[in-house]
């Protein structure tokens, strides 16, 4: 991420970050600080590996954020525990943290929901009121799409 703001995300990221914000009532930044917390306390397949580089080099430190990345610390003001852990994921996919941070934002904002879908419609009905959308039938619909 070169910049420390959402524009620097590819723009079907942003639209989606910005409206699942809106609709925790948050904003962008926050809602963005929250899915970098959210990412660094889950276990990801990677971890594994990070494990493993970790018992092969004991005592080798996590590498240094780059400018880029300390900026996207400092703008979210990212905990250590948060941006460490992170870094480590990054060293071991061989990336900087920023595009590590990066991908992974763009990745959460590819796995829609069924709640993404109907936030969409929602945008749709405030453009044009007129429009009857039934929101149980489409979220039906959606979850039969995925075989849910």
């Amino acid at each position: 991420m070169t910049l420390t703001e959402i524009a620097a995300l590819p723009k079907p990221t942003t639209e989606v970050m910005r409206r699942r914000a809106r609709a925790a009532g948050l904003p962008t930044r926050e809602y963005l600080r929250r899915e970098l917390f959210a990412l660094a306390q889950r276990r990801i397949a990677l971890d594994g590996v990070v494990d493993f580089l970790a018992a092969e080099r004991p005592g080798h430190p996590s590498p240094a954020p780059d400018a880029d990345a300390a900026a996207v610390i400092h703008a979210y003001e990212l905990p250590a525990h948060v941006w460490s852990v992170l870094a480590d994921r990054a060293a071991a996919s061989a990336i900087s943290l920023a595009d590590y941070m990066r991908q992974e934002l763009i990745t959460s904002a590819r796995r829609s929901t069924v709640a993404d879908a109907l936030l969409e419609f929602d945008e749709v009905l405030e453009r044009d009121p007129s429009l009857v959308i039934d929101r149980e039938a489409v979220a039906a619909s959606i979850r039969y799409a995925r075989g849910e």
